[in-house]
């Protein structure tokens, strides 16, 4: 191995063990000896957002389109896009797009036309906020698409507004049909106690962010709350096989789509959640939300904070050892003693 890729891969070794001032010295140090400066860059953009220096990040997406080529698909590539019409790609995870969503109202405002093109099951919640006739899903023979100057991809609206950690749009930004939210209300039934959504699994492509449902009993030992399944897919199922069914409660228009999974969301006291969809579909409406973290927190949490600049209404609890979440679930235990009294005395 010679030196160039060894001290590469320990730049990256850093950034996963998130000592990140050793990774941004490992990288730059790595370009200088000739490694690919792009994925130095990357490298180097991880870190800068994981602590919350945004500016720097995007001066590394400001090297990276300065030593591209032009694109003839024509996304953007850092131009004005003032009187243009410009069409919002999302390519990404559904959780990514959701918490973008933020930047279409200015984006609205600065652009001629704005189009948001999202999945279908992402379609009814992009059109509470870009409106129902400026969303349209990936394009079939029988639907045209409409005519757009550039396009860009929606996790690249923070880098097109520069957005600081200061600067970053607040939430609420998802403002629900009052139908939905009357529909949701009614599948909930009768308040009797504070209510908390559980999401305990995340996508299949990172097992690390997923808790085993069996871990999180002493939470539920908790009197006076009742919690409700908001997961999704196969795991869903695992709910009805533990204990205290009295204080579990299951919502089926959680399985009805994303809006009604939003709308059930906006009558909860608190979610409880690892890092997936729910996390920011809950920050999005402020609705307060715990997000359980690993220990190599993706990028949009950053590090060694309990707060999150994206989501003011977002509490997050770490992994302070890789695969250890006996501490994390002892400390939301105690925080969710302290909460239920402030629920109730509400």
């Amino acid at each position: 191995m010679n030196i160039i890729h060894s001290t590469l891969k320990l730049a990256e070794q850093y950034l996963e063990l998130r000592s990140l001032d050793d990774a941004l010295a490992c990288f730059t140090l790595a370009e200088r000896m000739g490694a690919d400066p792009d994925r130095c860059a990357c490298g180097r953009w991880f870190a800068w957002m994981l602590l919350g220096e945004f500016e720097h990040a995007w001066e590394e997406s400001d090297a990276i389109r300065s030593r591209g080529i032009p694109d003839p698909h024509r996304f953007w590539q850092g131009q004005d896009i003032r009187e243009q019409r410009v069409i919002v790609r999302c390519l990404h995870g559904l959780g990514d797009a959701v918490q973008q969503l933020r930047y279409i109202a200015p984006l609205r405002m600065r652009a001629k036309n704005v189009i948001v093109q999202t999945p279908p099951e992402l379609m009814e919640l992009a059109a509470c906020v870009a409106g129902d006739n400026n969303v349209i899903s990936w394009i079939t023979p029988h639907q045209p698409e409409p005519y757009w100057d550039v396009q860009v991809e929606v996790t690249e609206l923070s880098y097109l507004f520069r957005s600081t950690v200061d600067s970053i749009p607040p939430a609420p930004y998802l403002p629900l049909p009052h139908k939905a939210i009357e529909s949701a209300l009614f599948e909930l039934g009768p308040r009797r106690r504070p209510r908390i959504g559980v999401v305990w699994q995340a996508g299949s492509w990172d097992s690390a962010r997923s808790i085993p449902l069996h871990q999180l009993l002493p939470v539920f030992e908790m009197d006076g709350l009742e919690f409700w399944n908001l997961q999704g897919g196969p795991a869903r199922r695992q709910w009805s096989e533990l204990p205290f069914q009295g204080r579990l409660r299951d919502c089926r228009a959680c399985e009805h789509g994303l809006l009604s999974l939003a709308s059930v969301i906006s009558h909860l006291d608190l979610v409880i959640t690892v890092d997936t969809l729910v996390a920011h579909l809950a920050g999005a409406l402020d609705i307060p939300t715990w997000v359980l973290l690993q220990h190599a927190a993706d990028w949009r949490w950053l590090v060694s904070r309990s707060d999150c600049p994206w989501y003011s209404s977002v509490r997050l609890f770490r992994q302070h050892r890789p695969g250890t979440w006996e501490p994390v679930i002892r400390a939301v235990e105690a925080a969710l003693r302290d909460r239920r009294k402030e629920i109730m005395a509400a």
